[in-house]
């Protein structure tokens, strides 16, 4: 996984926090390596499972955070 780099905190003039999904963006595009599909799809589970159940999501962006990670 590769890490995006945080916004600034004040935004900066030409700063895009949200890029156009354009022909620059497909051409750096590369298919998910052997396991991530699975990790980000655990990661996502632990969103929505806690969304769903109502708990706060610090935690469950915490948790999911981890199991990126592979901790």
């Amino acid at each position: 996984m590769t890490v995006r780099p945080k916004p600034p905190p004040e935004p900066l003039a030409g700063f895009d926090e949200n890029p156009p999904l354009d022909a620059t963006f497909f051409a750096r595009a590369r298919p998910a390596a052997p396991g991530e599909a699975a990790r980000l799809r655990a990661a996502l589970e632990w969103i929505v499972k806690a969304h769903d159940a109502g708990r706060r999501m610090n935690q469950a962006i915490s948790e999911a955070r981890k199991v990126l990670a592979g901790a």
